[in-house]
């Protein structure tokens, strides 16, 4: 039974990143298509239409925490919490792996597609190329995972648990819209990330579900065969 829940799920996370990665190929063989200048320039006026000053020095502040650097302190934190208090060595593998594998292939597809950013007004310094956001694709990976981890292993011990994968999503997305505030990504930019980076996170998560899943069968005591006569 257990193996079939397994198949089943598995097979939903196939459907669900190839979708995903078909978006992502639909996205970048669109970029000089006039549909989609004109979805970027209606989306990209309209989110800079907030700017002001209050609210500026905020979305930088969300901006950061999609830097290596924000998520390199943070990574740290989450990896000493799940190897020391839950001795999840694998699952810690699977998240370093993860991120770094979406970081690297966000250089690579920037270096092949090379779309430059945006022009008019930046409220930041950027450098590199544009497609796909790098901040979106490195995100949905690796805060989606800690969210994801956090919430497994808390589930069963807090009511609350679910406020945070809610609130893994919600920082996710509005990393990604920050980038379109700040001028520094078109919002295909963004999407295009966000959908590279979340058929990654799905196969991480199904990943760690196979671990976890081995872990269980090793640690359940085998059932002794009764013999009955008579």
């Amino acid at each position: 039974m257990q193996g079939k829940r397994l198949y089943k799920k598995a097979s939903w996370s196939i459907g669900a990143a190839c979708v995903l990665l078909i978006g992502f190929v639909f996205l970048s063989q669109s970029l000089t298509s006039g549909w989609l200048q004109s979805f970027d320039e209606g989306i990209s006026s309209a989110v800079q239409s907030l700017r002001s000053d209050g609210l500026t020095p905020v979305v930088i502040w969300i901006t950061l925490l999609g830097k290596a650097k924000a998520e390199s302190i943070i990574f740290v934190v989450v990896a000493a919490v799940l190897l020391v208090r839950f001795k999840q060595k694998w699952e810690t593998l699977v998240l370093l792996l993860g991120v770094l594998t979406a970081w690297g292939l966000n250089n690579v597809l920037k270096g092949v597609i090379e779309r430059d950013r945006p022009a008019g007004t930046w409220l930041i310094e950027e450098t590199g190329f544009s497609f796909p956001s790098g901040h979106a694709m490195v995100s949905i990976v690796f805060y989606g995972l800690v969210g994801y981890l956090l919430w497994v292993n808390v589930r069963d011990k807090w009511r609350t648990a679910w406020l945070i994968p809610v609130i893994a999503a919600v920082l996710i997305f509005c990393i990604g819209l920050s980038r379109i505030y700040l001028g520094v990504h078109y919002p295909s930019d963004v999407l295009a990330g966000f959908a590279a980076g979340g058929a990654g996170l799905i196969g991480c998560m199904a990943a760690i579900q196979r671990i976890r899943h081995r872990k269980t069968s090793i640690q359940r005591p085998s059932q002794p065969n009764r013999n009955i006569s008579g």
